[in-house]
């Protein structure tokens, strides 16, 4: 089993309501938990042991720059009435950059042999033996939105899950002129030092319903 898939439900750390879950290829229960550094911990453990990695964040992690000014503050493509300049979109892709800087910059220090960082969705399952790290958007609302955070990265994790080899027709969230925050991210924890991906869009996943199975502990 060469792939691990995790999502994050961005919260505050210090409030609590940050929570991951990962969940491995096929079927069985995902395990769970509020704790980011354990959330290092397992990655660490994953990417050391050769796995490739697909992390997402359940928080926006791209916006879109228009042409001109009567479309500054328009959400993306597929966001419907959850736009991501509305307070509470803004609020948490505000956290979710810090958070995503922070796990990835832990990685970076505690892993000799880094895996290819990537945004490109179509390479996930490519058949070649160089891990990869796979940088994604979840999006948990409406009827997937549930109370608890670890059952919404569950949602999350398990939707990319049941739909890996479907990932190009579930892209759920698509902008004209993206400025990628995940890639800025990556660039400030030194993973990468290009500047073409900033331009660039990530996959983003909408589970349509939530997961309403046993989560394990992590």
């Amino acid at each position: 089993m060469n792939r691990i898939i995790y999502a994050c439900d961005v919260g505050s750390v210090r409030a609590s309501t940050f929570a991951w879950a990962r969940v491995l290829p096929g079927m069985g229960n995902p395990c769970g938990s509020r704790d980011i550094d354990a959330l290092v911990l397992r990655l660490v453990e994953d990417v050391n042991a050769h796995k490739s990695v697909a992390l997402g964040f359940e928080c926006p992690l791209f916006m879109p720059i228009p042409m001109q000014s009567d479309g500054l503050n328009r959400g993306r493509q597929g966001e419907g009435n959850r736009a991501m300049f509305a307070p509470t979109g803004a609020g948490v892709a505000t956290l979710g950059v810090q958070e995503v800087a922070w796990v990835l910059s832990q990685i970076h220090d505690r892993v000799p042999a880094l895996p290819l960082y990537s945004l490109d969705w179509h390479a996930w399952l490519a058949e070649d033996s160089r891990p990869r790290l796979l940088i994604w958007e979840a999006f948990v609302s409406g009827a997937a939105h549930d109370n608890s955070h670890e059952r919404d990265a569950a949602t999350a994790a398990v939707y990319f899950r049941d739909n890996e080899d479907n990932l190009d027709n579930v892209n759920a969230v698509t902008a004209d002129r993206p400025l990628n925050m995940a890639h800025a991210a990556v660039l400030w924890a030194g993973w990468a030092n290009d500047l073409d991906r900033l331009h660039q869009a990530c996959l983003v996943l909408r589970p349509g319903q939530r997961y309403e199975g046993q989560i394990d502990p992590a």
